[in-house]
């Protein structure tokens, strides 16, 4: 074999494993991540949870009036993402999807299937718009601030960043896989 077919091989080889190194990176962050959402969720249904239990319950999250998680939790668009109405099954605390979601996403941080990584995609991209329409609902509805709240859009896009890293990184190997197999076979 020629020396330039050696450097060839070596060259994928070292992108590989970059590539490799990569994705075990995002993994990780997508579960770091995907931990602190669920931990903020937690805490945001233990505050209405003690809401419901004494009406003057006064949570670390409400620095002023302005500033305020209880007022957004005890809005209309607390509970069933705004949509669902009272006696729906799906009428539960926003916090109570966000728990279910994170959880989710922190089984899959570490499956590299096409179907775990696609559907993560598909999800983090939702949960993204649904971060939109609550921001705009926090800011121009209730005009307030939720501390936990813009927390957990933070998390959505740093989400959102990492799952793309994922799946481009993912497409990449694949691509390299398939480069590499074809250069086999035409030197055979």
């Amino acid at each position: 074999m020629s020396s330039s077919v050696l450097d060839q091989k070596e060259v994928i080889i070292n992108k590989f494993r970059i590539s490799r190194s990569s994705v075990a990176l995002c993994n990780r962050l997508l579960f770091i991540s995907s931990i602190i959402g669920c931990g903020l969720s937690i805490y945001a249904y233990s505050v209405e949870k003690s809401m419901e239990k004494n009406v003057n319950y006064k949570a670390y999250c409400d620095i002023n009036p302005q500033i305020s998680c209880t007022r957004v939790y005890e809005s209309t668009y607390g509970k069933g993402l705004g949509i669902f109405q009272e006696g729906s099954l799906f009428h539960q605390p926003n916090s109570f999807f966000g728990i279910i979601f994170y959880t989710i996403l922190s089984v899959f941080a570490f499956i590299e299937s096409p179907v775990a990584v696609n559907g993560s995609l598909l999800l983090i991209i939702i949960s993204n718009f649904i971060s939109c329409y609550f921001a705009y609902l926090l800011y121009f509805i209730l005009r307030t601030l939720c501390v936990i709240c813009i927390s957990i859009y933070v998390v959505n896009v740093i989400n959102l960043i990492l799952i793309t890293k994922k799946f481009k990184t993912l497409r990449l190997i694949d691509e390299m896989v398939i480069q590499s197999v074809s250069e086999r076979r035409k030197t055979k």
